[in-house]
């Protein structure tokens, strides 16, 4: 049966009226799920084991962070891999904002030091925030001829045969701290992988190696004692934990801040109100005095909410590619 054309008219506002509706309904659910988010824990992927300075560090702000929330921000280590392990878990993970990724800095080296990455962090992955830069410390030992880097440059230039420095895995920040500071200075540097930085320490210390880039945390109290002596901080600000060591900037090296850092980032397809969500429950955890101060004094420096954390992470992919690129340091 033929339906009349008043008929028809209503059926068109009907549909029309039913549709509108439904998107505006959606449109409404979409705003209340951002407006009530979180309403369960939210678990903090960690690409390294416990008990580590990037483990700590993130910890320390996921509670922080799960106080300004209102939930707990559950710390889940998930190592291996060279940490792509625990990247590539949240890189292919659920984007509704209750899986997060501590970003460490291998993220950025992997790509130019490995084939096969099993993910593209720069499209699968969408920075948040920067948490905390973790600093390293040039050590050597005490009575050596040279105590700051400019000495040291001198040292290396008159030496003859190439500086000798140390670090944990080829391919880590420590080692990549070297090949960087040879190659703004052209002085010549030979790297010395050790299994763990403990075992290097005792070398440097006994002068069967010159220096090495050490983690702040896991020399600050040999600096102190004396059994080591700091040249510089690499950095560009000063670290509490140090205060008096200057940094290899302030020593005429423009541009050198070296750090291991940690970087909030999730899923790229997490909802935007999702994401302003969380960039403000960091800025908050990391606005307190009392926060930072207590980064300070396991060795971390808090980063501050003006820092453009895509900027970073592009300069640094920048800066350690062609340096990786370079000095041909591959690890597989």
């Amino acid at each position: 049966m033929l339906m009349s054309q008043t008929g028809l008219k209503i059926l068109r506002r009907f549909v029309v009226q039913s549709l509108a509706g439904a998107l505006l309904f959606g449109s409404l659910g979409s705003h209340a799920n951002a407006q009530s988010y979180p309403t369960r824990p939210i678990t903090l992927v960690v690409t390294f084991a416990a008990g580590g300075g990037v483990d700590v560090t993130s910890r320390l702000i996921a509670e922080w962070m799960g106080d300004a929330l209102g939930q707990r921000v559950i710390v889940e280590n998930r190592a291996g891999g060279a940490t792509m392990t625990g990247t590539q878990s949240v890189a292919k993970g659920s984007a509704d904002g209750y899986l997060l990724l501590a970003a460490p800095t291998t993220m950025v080296l992997n790509p130019s030091l490995r084939t096969n990455i099993p993910f593209d962090w720069a499209t699968e992955l969408k920075p948040v925030g920067l948490m905390a830069k973790l600093p390293f410390v040039v050590v050597t030992r005490p009575d050596a001829p040279y105590k700051t880097m400019k000495e040291l440059e001198d040292y290396a230039r008159k030496k003859g045969t190439p500086l000798t420095y140390a670090s944990g895995v080829t391919g880590t920040v420590a080692h990549l701290a070297g090949e960087l500071f040879a190659a703004r200075t052209k002085v010549p540097m030979q790297h010395i992988p050790y299994r763990g930085e403990g075992p290097s320490l005792v070398d440097v210390a006994s002068g069967t190696l010159d220096v090495t880039f050490a983690t702040m945390a896991g020399v600050a109290g040999q600096v102190s004692a004396g059994t080591l002596r700091a040249l510089g901080v690499t950095t560009a600000e000063r670290a509490s934990l140090l205060q008096n060591v200057p940094t290899i900037q302030e020593q005429g090296y423009p541009d050198f801040d070296v750090s291991a850092w940690i970087g909030l980032m999730v899923p790229t397809a997490t909802p935007k109100d999702v994401t302003a969500r969380l960039e403000a429950a960091l800025n908050t955890a990391l606005s307190k005095p009392e926060n930072r101060e207590r980064l300070a004094k396991i060795g971390a420096i808090a980063a501050t909410k003006d820092q453009n954390f895509p900027n970073f992470l592009r300069n640094e992919a920048k800066t350690w590619g062609k340096i990786i690129g370079d000095a041909k340091i591959k690890v597989d």
